[in-house]
């Protein structure tokens, strides 16, 4: 009787040499056992496993794992209806079941001490020296993390045998493991590679790696000749649309241009494609990494969470943290996750992400009391126990080097830190975006050694966005591409491709369908997408008489405050009625249409400020007394700047000089002010900053920008929240329309923006607030030192408990960051 291949025209051996790419003297070794009869048969063994893989006539492939007395067996069938229809879909297939063998995975990937390319990289290879040969000089290769863009750019530039090449960074921290990943295909000129960034500048060196934050200064990047390099590739492309990588594009006159980037969410502006001629030589996105067998699957539970979101703030983006953790932290939600997490993790190496610092303690302090070894790492985390640095890359070094089981996070491991021997994710906090979530799943798709697959626990309630849930599985029709099953007694929806599996409980496709109907309306026909209606409801329902930072609703200007000021120093015993007399003489003379006729309530700007006490009897500050020292003319502002800007940076929103709420509107519509805890100005600097490395020096930010988006910030935490918002009102195509719609919604007291300009740091002009030019690196410095003592608990913030340590501050003739050192 023939063999099933004879049938089929196709021995044994073809089809290894189909299957295995070629029979070499490392795979052969292997193979211990070849049957090619009625059945057709192959045995693999390898220091992880046995393989047994049985040819038959079925159309698919299906592999299963057994453990028997610590001998992992893996039973393999393949069917030869589909090795003679799709033998790349055959070979794809044999390695996603070889992808937890590190012998048998390296060597289908060609992975050895030697440095060669894989599949995926060949191909692109390939498409970049044909678009060279075709006459461009530049491109971009966008291919999801773990499929190696780093080592691919390395090939490249070595094929072209460039000379000079200069690799540019978003982020200092990926400098290193670039550098070291171009040593190991360039192992013959380590000595040529060096850093180009705030600490190193080797310019010497003939293989660059520099970061955009320095290079894209404009001494900087004219140190070097237009024509310096031959070969110039830039990390993360998708951010080249700030002017600093732009300045690179028409400087650098390169013999070839190569865009990398793993996330083309922006990839289809085209100021962006712009740059490289739109030039898209080679993709290829998760999903087909994880079919053609570079990632590993994933299995994914979507379990039903018990919190309502119903009653939790949402402003169209992102649900308000505050009121987040009021709902997540809560006994019973924590019992449940863990009772899962017994059931189905193990001893599975563990990220869980989470919604807030106080979620990440709260959730390793459980973890912890229960049995399981668990840390938080966030931008708060302190050292462990042997750890005396506070720096969090030892936290993280902690759980890469196994000392703990499980790391929960918080806006962490999103991009840069690789640790591939992660295998399950606790997803904790609501899916507010399909990018993160996306890349919140890569940290646990790379390969590694015993690492079949990656267990997903997410934990779904009926918030807002979690229909961004399906969109980021690539689930094809949604909600009605699942499939009912009845398992264990209830009902199940399952999804199955290439391997990943998913599965909802049947309340999350409730939820599914619910939003389907409340939230996803029909906004095709119209210009302004969705979020930005949602922000603008949020807008219009809380900005009438809360959120919003407050200076006062009387004089704005401070020479007229001081000059009133003066005249309560002068005559401390004075009547209010004099004090208008004596102060509109003075406004008529010097300051017209400046008035002052409230009285003593005009003078709240200088209140909250501290250059008059808050309480009667009203008296001067030491700050004020400072300024008198200076001159006797308050009009020019210029003389005492610096002592105003001193008292600016220390208003503190909110602070008992404040009313806590409006009294005149309903409790239920009703924000109380307590709840913020944010310093306005430092904040300004804090956004600014962020603009500035990702802009470049003329950023800025718009009245309507500071009113929309800062002026109704609650804490420092939000700043990057606050950043990617204006950044993403920026690249909208309709940002007029948006701007239109929400300036209609928007309610708050618009006054805050009128002081800005009082402040040495910062200027305004048509476009908006922008930090002076002489002054960006002294703000820089600010920034980071207020962080230190915001992240690091010591900065005062107003308590009714101890209300003199926010005011002894104010009234002090320190500056901020001066009265903390001296405090400390």
């Amino acid at each position: 009787m023939n063999s099933l291949f004879d049938i089929k025209n196709i021995n044994l051996k073809n089809l290894l040499k189909i299957l295995f790419d070629d029979l070499s003297t490392n795979f052969k070794k292997h193979i211990t056992n070849i049957t090619d009869g009625d059945v057709a048969l192959l045995e693999i063994k390898t220091d992880y496993a046995s393989y047994l893989i049985n040819f038959n006539e079925s159309k698919e492939g299906t592999g299963q794992l057994i453990s028997t007395n610590q001998l992992l067996l893996k039973t393999i069938t393949i069917g030869s209806d589909l090795i003679a229809k799709d033998k790349e879909k055959v070979k794809y297939f044999l390695r996603r079941q070889f992808i937890a063998d590190e012998e048998l995975f390296n060597l289908y990937l060609k992975r050895g001490k030697e440095i060669k390319p894989h599949e995926a990289q060949e191909k692109a290879l390939v498409n970049l020296n044909k678009t060279r040969e075709n006459g461009s000089d530049r491109a971009v290769a966008i291919l999801a993390t773990g499929l190696g863009k780093t080592i691919l750019s390395a090939l490249d530039a070595k094929d072209t045998k460039a000379s000079k090449i200069l690799f540019v960074v978003h982020i200092n921290e990926i400098l290193k493991q670039t550098k070291e990943s171009f040593e190991r295909v360039f192992p013959d000129r380590k000595n040529d590679l060096g850093f180009y960034n705030g600490k190193q500048k080797e310019k010497d060196k003939k293989i660059l790696f520099a970061s955009i934050q320095t290079l894209g200064k404009k001494k900087h990047i004219e140190s070097f000749s237009p024509d310096y390099f031959d070969y110039i590739i830039i990390d993360e492309t998708h951010h080249t649309a700030a002017p600093t990588y732009g300045l690179i594009f028409s400087y650098f006159k390169p013999k070839f241009f190569l865009g990398l980037t793993a996330t083309p969410d922006r990839m289809d502006r085209k100021d962006i494609l712009g740059f490289y001629n739109n030039n898209v030589v080679f993709e290829m996105g998760q999903e087909q990494a994880i079919e053609q067998g570079y990632l590993v699957p994933f299995q994914y539970f979507g379990f039903k969470d018990s919190i309502d979101y119903s009653d939790i703030y949402f402003n169209g983006f992102k649900y308000d943290t505050k009121d987040l953790n009021k709902h997540l932290l809560i006994d019973e939600r924590d019992q449940a996750i863990l009772k899962k997490f017994k059931e189905v993790v193990g001893d599975r190496k563990t990220i869980g992400f989470c919604a807030s610092i106080e979620h990440a303690e709260r959730c390793a302090t459980k973890f912890k009391a229960a049995g399981i070894n668990a840390i938080a790492v966030h931008s708060r985390s302190l050292g462990l126990e042997g750890v005396e640095d506070k720096d969090k890359t030892l936290l993280i070094k902690h759980f890469r080097d196994g000392k703990c089981q499980v790391a929960f996070v918080v806006d962490m491991f999103n991009e840069g830190v690789d640790i591939p021997d992660v295998s399950c994710l606790l997803f904790l906090r609501p899916t507010e975006s399909k990018t993160i979530f996306i890349q919140h799943m890569g940290r646990g798709l790379r390969v590694a050694p015993k690492k079949e697959n990656v267990l997903i626990l997410d934990f779904i309630g009926n918030y807002r966005t979690a229909n961004l849930i399906l969109e980021g599985l690539d689930i094809k029709n949604g909600v009605r591409g699942l499939k009912k099953i009845h398992k264990d007694g209830k009902d199940l929806f399952v999804y199955d491709l290439n391997g990943c599996e998913v599965i909802f409980d049947s309340e999350v496709v409730e939820i599914f369908k619910s939003n389907e109907v409340v939230y996803s309306k029909d906004i095709r026909n119209d210009v302004i997408a969705k979020e930005w209606r949602e922000y603008s409801t949020y807008l219009d329902k809380w900005t009438k008489d809360n959120l919003y930072w407050k200076r006062g609703q009387q004089n704005q200007y401070f020479q007229v405050n001081f000059e009133g000021i003066k005249i309560i120093k002068d005559n401390p015993n004075i009547g209010e009625k004099e004090f208008i007399e004596k102060i509109q003489k003075i406004v008529n003379n010097k300051y017209p249409g400046k008035n002052m006729t409230a009285g003593f309530r005009a003078l709240m700007l200088s209140k909250i400020s501290g250059f008059i006490s808050a309480e009667s009897p009203l008296k001067p500050t030491i700050s004020f007394e400072e300024i008198c020292k200076k001159t006797k003319d308050f009009s020019d502002v210029d003389i005492y700047q610096d002592i105003l800007t001193l008292q600016l940076e220390k208003i503190l929103y909110w602070n008992p000089i404040y009313g806590s709420y409006n009294k005149y509107i309903e409790s239920t519509k009703r924000v109380s002010f307590k709840d913020f805890k944010v310093y306005p100005f430092l904040f300004i600097y804090d956004v600014l900053i962020q603009l500035l490395d990702d802009y470049g020096s003329d950023s800025f930010i718009s009245k309507f920008e500071f009113n929309t988006f800062l002026a109704i910030t609650k804490e420092h935490t939000e700043s990057k929240e606050v950043v990617e918002r204006i950044l993403r009102f920026r690249e909208d195509e309709e940002r007029h329309q948006v701007q239109k719609l929400l300036e209609t919604k928007n309610h708050i007291d618009p006054r805050f923006y009128g002081i800005v300009h009082y402040n040495k740091y910062l200027e305004k002009d048509k476009n908006g607030i922008k930090i002076r030019p002489e002054y960006i690196t002294e703000v820089r410095g600010r920034v980071k030192k207020f962080k230190e003592l915001y992240y690091s608990g010591k900065l005062i913030l107003y308590t009714e408990n101890a209300p003199e340590l926010y005011l002894n501050m104010l009234y002090s003739d320190k500056d901020i960051l001066s009265y903390h050192e001296q405090e400390r």
